[in-house]
């Protein structure tokens, strides 16, 4: 995961209509007798509109916002950060309603992931260091909660997660909340993904210093210059798995 920065203003369509889409949720929920749950109709069609996903496809360098796969091949699903309908505290409890339906058309709440860590990894999680201080309707205010999940739009990541090679390794307890809920560790094709990447890179770092001798001087001292270019691009935050490749280059790729 690397830090996401999103344009400050949304696609027009959370303005116009998500606003109002909102102010309606948030009405039909202070109109239901107390005890009962409502049901939401939330609409699809506002916060999954092709402007909201390709703002998010820009943003994100056509990642995805969790694991930094790319997603070119695929639409990628709209992720709520915090739940709207329902949410968990961990994978075994049971689905709590209402989730946060105030925010599901809310800018900061939406990112664009791929359909693993999506549908088959954080689904509903949403865990707090102390579930006491959950929002649980509009009137109370998110900014009391201390998710153990790291917001790659809201913090740096790279500051909870760091790398050993191929694997991610936290570096506090929302860093091994993260990694554990989003199994990154632990999804194999992923993580060979990310060795391929990995060991592709090493053959450049170690070119670019030095490492790789080659007979000729000037050709070696180009592909050096060359190598020394591709490390970079890399790292850029359109790189794919960005950053494991910056962990790597500080490491010396050891």
């Amino acid at each position: 995961m690397i830090r996401i920065i999103k344009p400050a203003e949304p696609p027009e369509i959370l303005v116009t209509k998500g606003q109002a889409g909102a102010k309606a949720l948030q009405s039909q929920f202070d109109a239901t007798p107390a005890g009962e749950t409502p049901s939401f109709d939330f609409k699809e069609n506002i916060y999954n509109a092709p402007e909201v996903k390709e703002a998010l496809r820009a943003a994100q360098h056509r990642k995805c916002c969790f694991c930094e796969s790319k997603i070119d091949n695929h639409p990628g699903d709209v992720e709520h950060f915090r739940p709207k309908a329902g949410y968990q505290q961990q994978d075994s409890d049971p689905l709590t309603k209402p989730g946060y339906y105030w925010l599901v058309y809310d800018w900061s709440n939406l990112y664009l992931a791929c359909e693993d860590c999506n549908r088959s990894q954080k689904k509903n999680l949403f865990p707090l260091e102390d579930p006491g201080q959950r929002a649980r309707n509009h009137h109370q205010d998110i900014a009391q909660e201390k998710p153990l999940l790291v917001d790659p739009g809201r913090e740096d990541p790279e500051e909870a997660i760091s790398w050993g090679k191929e694997m991610a390794a936290p570096m506090n307890r929302r860093g091994q909340c993260t990694v554990t809920t989003l199994a990154l560790n632990e999804r194999s094709h992923l993580v060979e993904q990310r060795l391929k990447h990995y060991e592709q890179l090493k053959l450049i770092h170690d070119l670019a210093n030095g490492s790789l001798a080659l007979r000729d001087e000037a050709a070696e001292r180009a592909l050096r210059d060359k190598a020394a270019e591709h490390l970079e691009e890399y790292q850029l935050p359109s790189g794919e798995f960005a950053a494991m490749v910056r962990a790597a280059v500080r490491n010396g790729f050891t």
